[in-house]
Order: C-alpha cells, then sequence, then structure tokens
C-alpha cells in the first residue's frame, strides 16, 4: 500500500464505520419485528429438521410486536438484538472523531462515543423485565426489578448521550465561531431533539400511563414506536454526517490539489 494511497483508505472506513452505525440504529427495531414474524411464521421452534426438542417441549409463540425494543431479548430474535447492541458498542469504542479545541464545548468526540459503547454494553448485560409473565419467552428466567431499573438507566443514558452527540458534537466546524452554521447542522439539532423528545414521552408513559388500562394506546406498543423513531433519527444523523465527511475530504483534497 502505497503513501498515497494511505490517507484515502483510512478516511473510506471511517466513512464505512459511520455508515455502519448508522444503519444498524435504523434498522434493529425492523429486523427485530420482522425476523421474530417469520420464525413464528414457519414455525421454526417446534421443527426438529432445525433444532433438537427436548422433553417434549412445545414453543408457543405470542405477537411478533412487543412492548419495547428491549423485549425481544426473551424472544426469537433475542441473539440479533444483543448482536445488533454489541456491533454498534463496538464502532462506537473505535470512533475517534474529533478531539476538543480551545473555545469548544462540551465533551470531546472519543470521550462521547465511548459512553455510548459502554451503554449500549448495560443495555445487553442488564436486559429489561415486565410487568407480566412474557408468554413466548424462550429463556429460563425473567430479570428481576432491580436489574430491569439498572437497564432503564444504561438505555436512558444511551439515548441522552446520542442525543447530545447530535446537537452538540455532530454541529462543530474547523473553525469554532462557525459552530452551528453547517449546511446539515439544523437536521442534526432536529435529530437530538426527537430523540429527547422520545425518551421524555416514554418515561411520561411508563410512569404516569401504563396499567391505566387505555386500551388504544397500550395496543399501539408506544414504548416500541417511540424507541423505534429515536433508533431511526439516530441512524439518519450518523448516515449524514458520513456524507458530510465525505464531501468535505474531497473538497480539502482540492485545496491539496491546487496547492
Amino acid at each position: 500500500m502505497s503513501k498515497q494511497n494511505t490517507p484515502n483508505n483510512l478516511v473510506v472506513s471511517y466513512l464505512t464505520m459511520r455508515k455502519a452505525v448508522g444503519w444498524l440504529g435504523m434498522s434493529l427495531p425492523f429486523i427485530l419485528l420482522v425476523g421474530n414474524y417469520f420464525i413464528n411464521k414457519c414455525n421454526f421452534l417446534n421443527n426438529p429438521w432445525f433444532i433438537t426438542i427436548l422433553d417434549n417441549y412445545k414453543y408457543t409463540p405470542a405477537g411478533a410486536w412487543k412492548s419495547s425494543i428491549s423485549h425481544y431479548y426473551y424472544s426469537t430474535v433475542g441473539e440479533l438484538f444483543t448482536g445488533t447492541l454489541c456491533a454498534v458498542a463496538l464502532f462506537m469504542f473505535s470512533y475517534n472523531g474529533h478531539p476538543i479545541r480551545k473555545g469548544d464545548f462540551g465533551l470531546a468526540d472519543r470521550t462521547m462515543t465511548f459512553l455510548v459503547g459502554l451503554f449500549a454494553i448495560g443495555v445487553v448485560i442488564f436486559p429489561t423485565s415486565s410487568d407480566n409473565a412474557i408468554s413466548d419467552n424462550i429463556r429460563i428466567f425473567l430479570s428481576s426489578k432491580n436489574t430491569q431499573n439498572i437497564h432503564f438507566t444504561f438505555a436512558a443514558l444511551f439515548f441522552i448521550t446520542l442525543a447530545f452527540m447530535c446537537i452538540i458534537n455532530f454541529r462543530r466546524a474547523e473553525n469554532v465561531d462557525d459552530f452551528g452554521k453547517g449546511k446539515d447542522d439544523n437536521f442534526f439539532r432536529l435529530c437530538g431533539i426527537v430523540m429527547l423528545v422520545c425518551l421524555i414521552l416514554i418515561f411520561s408513559y411508563s410512569f404516569f400511563l401504563k396499567g391505566q388500562e387505555i386500551k388504544w394506546l397500550d395496543s399501539i406498543k408506544p414504548t416500541f414506536v417511540l424507541e423505534s423513531v429515536a433508533l431511526i433519527f439516530f441512524g439518519l444523523s450518523w448516515l449524514v454526517k458520513g456524507q458530510q465527511m465525505q464531501t468535505t475530504y474531497i473538497l480539502k483534497k482540492i485545496r491539496l490539489i491546487k496547492q
């Protein structure tokens, strides 16, 4: 590999990492929903061609649409849930971004992404619980209330940190005075605000409305819907940021060639 190609390859890999994070975040709710539906529809867990059934066990599937994304941990696609979050965490741990500079406010990119990765791992290690037993739980346990509270804390910190990355870190410029003036900066701010609003609505529903027997509200699985919206905007912000970095890199290369 020549020295001339090395920077370009590094930047391409960096952009690929950003886009991978974006696609993983955006696709997670749909992968879990469709995957669980497909496995249940085909009755794979009761088919001896695919698995060995022990002690005449029979799996009885419930609805493919769970109360929250975290509840898929106990479903047929539990490994997809944990695997995707671990992949996001790995990308975040490997992400350096830009260091903090004089005049910047907030934390450095490296610190923020490390925290996001740490919180994602926390969501995996401490699974959620449920007020009601999960009828199609394929595991032999259900987390306690204490574990559930830890899970909620990590999940909230995960989304809060991502939101502030959009509002602050993604809107930084080479010149400190140009903060928030980029062509995509309003979109990044919107993504961060949407994630925070979704989080507030989830907490409002969980603490004040859940269990009040509001059938129409419970039937639409508001926690799942709001988490999905937050993940979609999280993914979009990273995809747009990846494209912006590519454009910036091309402009820098043009300047370098002219010089």
